[in-house]
């Protein structure tokens, strides 16, 4: 099977899956689906960094996520971080670990919980769920943009540091292309009127270009190509939801300022 045949099989499942568990489970069967997801993520986030007894970050991470099944709350995410340090202080002890690497996983970490916490935040209403939905078609929508523009027209490097192909021409249309989604998806589903909802998607959108950048940063850290093998054709877990990850609490929480 060629790779690209294994990417579309992939994406059709991942599209039902995600379809079923966002639309059809309910609490708190919605919020353990969402735990695992975070579960995964923090897994791939152990292993791609090469941390020091991996099981025994594994393992808290485990714990935090069964409390976040159970109630969805930031302080989870303070009592893991707390407990990742500690294992990193005991491992450094022994042998020197390297803090860069370490922070890297606390950095990704932190932004895949409260990606999971804004999920299950905003699930609850119809309002919330179509600002979920409206955030994550318009980053689609800019990382299609940005790589079919950057591929004709790029020129200048937007971040080559960090990830070489990515262009600021490819960023501006981005921009231009994802921003009309938004709004049209949040003035339709009566979310935010049209004045409000411009300057929040253009903040959405550079949240995605950030997320995107801030996955390929914690990958170049780590020396990795893909964060990990679960899904064919496409890398892991978050590889597919890097841009989203920052996306969507970075507009959760201007919604609700708003």
């Amino acid at each position: 099977m060629s790779e690209l045949s294994k990417r579309v099989i992939t994406a059709l499942v991942l599209l039902l899956l995600v379809w079923g568990w966002y639309f059809h489970l309910v609490s708190p069967w919605f919020e353990a689906a969402l735990a695992l997801i975070g579960l995964v993520a923090s897994c791939e986030i152990v292993l791609m960094m090469k941390l020091r007894n991996p099981q025994v970050y594994i393992f808290s991470s485990a714990v935090m996520w069964g409390l976040f099944a159970w109630s969805a709350d930031i302080t989870w995410l303070l009592l893991g971080g707390f407990v990742w340090f500690l294992c990193f202080v005991l491992n450094s002890r022994q042998q020197q670990a390297s803090f860069s690497d370490f922070f890297a996983a606390i950095w990704l970490l932190s932004w895949v919980y409260v990606f999971t916490l804004a999920i299950a935040e905003t699930h609850a209403t119809v309002v919330g769920q179509s600002l979920v939905i409206g955030t994550c078609l318009a980053v689609w929508a800019s990382d299609i943009a940005a790589y079919f523009i950057g591929k004709k027209w790029g020129k200048r490097k937007l971040c080559p540091a960090i990830s070489p192909g990515k262009s600021i021409e490819g960023a501006l249309g981005a921009i231009l292309f994802a921003v009309p989604v938004a709004v049209f998806c949040w003035t339709l589903w009566d979310v935010l009127p049209i004045p409000l909802a411009i300057p929040l998607a253009c903040v959405v959108v550079l949240a995605g270009i950030l997320g995107d950048l801030s996955e390929s940063s914690v990958k170049r850290q780590a020396g990795a190509k893909d964060s990990g093998q679960w899904l064919p054709g496409h890398g892991g877990i978050l590889d597919r939801i890097d841009a989203i990850i920052m996306a969507v609490p970075v507009n959760w929480l201007l919604w609700g300022l708003i």
